[in-house]
């Protein structure tokens, strides 16, 4: 981007641009961030702390290394390239989705998600790496599993494998 910002009270939108790099976007964001549908190889240079919702969907990520590791709202990784959640921020106040992608593993997951935790349509064949506590439901349908071994301690909502 051609300008540097530090700090942004609100949200910053930067989606549907065809971004390559985050390079210039701020350290710090009130509410929410969102760079989805660009074509992001990497989220180096993204934000350290994110208030509200942090969506990269829609890039060609292959790691989530450059992550906030928190943010207040929801993390939202879905339809990229990832095989495995390095990088991911160790608490997300509400959901995580990282659905459509090409996980083989969920190592590097949030510690803490306050709410649903999606990894569906991936190819899981187990839950090691999991959340230990997801406050709402953890959908983990749609992958190869051979055992559970693995799941959340805690689970708030629904288990659906």
């Amino acid at each position: 981007l051609p300008i540097n910002f530090t700090e942004v009270g609100g949200s910053f939108y930067c989606y549907h641009n065809k971004l390559t790099s985050l390079k210039g976007v701020p350290k710090e964001v009130g509410w929410d961030f969102l760079c989805y549908y660009n074509k992001l190889t990497t989220l180096a240079g993204a934000p350290e702390k994110v208030g509200g919702y942090f969506d990269c969907g829609y890039n060609k990520l292959t790691s989530l290394e450059g992550a906030p590791t928190e943010v207040g709202k929801g993390f939202y990784c879905w339809k990229n390239q990832l095989t495995d959640l390095a990088g991911a921020p160790e608490k997300v106040g509400g959901s995580f989705d990282c659905t459509y992608n090409k996980l083989t593993s969920l190592v590097g997951a949030p510690k803490y998600v306050g709410g649903d935790f999606y990894c569906w349509d991936n190819q899981l064949t187990s839950l090691v790496g999991s959340p230990k506590e997801v406050g709402g439901d953890f959908n983990c349908s749609y992958n190869p599993l051979k055992s559970t071994k693995g799941k959340p301690e805690y689970i708030g909502g629904r288990f659906l494998k």
